[in-house]
């Protein structure tokens, strides 16, 4: 995914500046920044939801899936009611693909979304929003509100997911764990601009030193 002269400006508050940069394919492309930079925002123009100027080359919409801290699934289904639908739209191997891939077999299959954990929830969002197989994931504070636990058994799956299906993810976040985990690229989200970073030590050092 490429930006060439991208900006990106929400009530007249510039939030990106003239932006010419590249995210890597098949890979997760970890971007770092401070709450209210506007990482959201930039995410959210990722997908069409918000007007940019410029140009992002790479970006078919259709190909692309937003996981956020608003995305959701219906909460009055259960896991059954799920995977029965699933079955329907998708193949056997995929839905027990991601099933597996997810743990999905020690949540209780007849409990309803509403009474389920924060990761609960969450493993079955990505189930239903990942088993389409877009080819460009963008992860908006995915781990917010998890237990440490449930936060590993994600990066595991995130980690084994974009190794084996050659896609690429961009990974919004001011959570250390995650580049510490999910194996990837970094890049900073800071004064108006994004700029990558050459490795997970000089990252972590501009993060503890305020330089985020």
């Amino acid at each position: 995914m490429h930006f060439i002269n991208y900006s990106l400006k929400i009530d007249n508050k510039i939030l990106i500046d003239n932006l010419n940069l590249s995210f890597k394919k098949n890979s997760i492309n970890h971007l770092l920044g401070s709450n209210g930079v506007g990482k959201s925002c930039f995410a959210k123009s990722l997908v069409g939801l918000l007007d940019y100027s410029g140009n992002i080359e790479g970006n078919n919409i259709s190909d692309m899936i937003l996981i956020s801290s608003k995305s959701n699934v219906p909460l009055d289904l259960t896991l059954k009611d799920i995977i029965k639908f699933l079955r329907i739209k998708f193949d056997q191997e995929r839905v027990e693909y991601f099933f597996k891939l997810l743990n999905l077999e020690n949540i209780q299959q007849d409990l309803k979304i509403k009474k389920m954990s924060d990761g609960q929830k969450q493993k079955i969002k990505i189930f239903c929003f990942l088993i389409s197989m877009p080819k460009i994931i963008i992860l908006d504070e995915f781990t917010s509100a998890l237990d440490k636990k449930t936060s590993i058994e994600l990066y595991k799956f995130f980690n084994e997911f974009i190794r084996d299906n050659n896609v690429m993810c961009i990974n919004i976040t001011h959570n250390l764990s995650d580049i510490e985990y999910m194996i990837g690229n970094y890049y900073l989200f800071s004064n108006k601009t994004i700029t990558k970073i050459d490795s997970k030590e000089e990252i972590i050092e501009k993060y503890i030193k305020g330089g985020i």
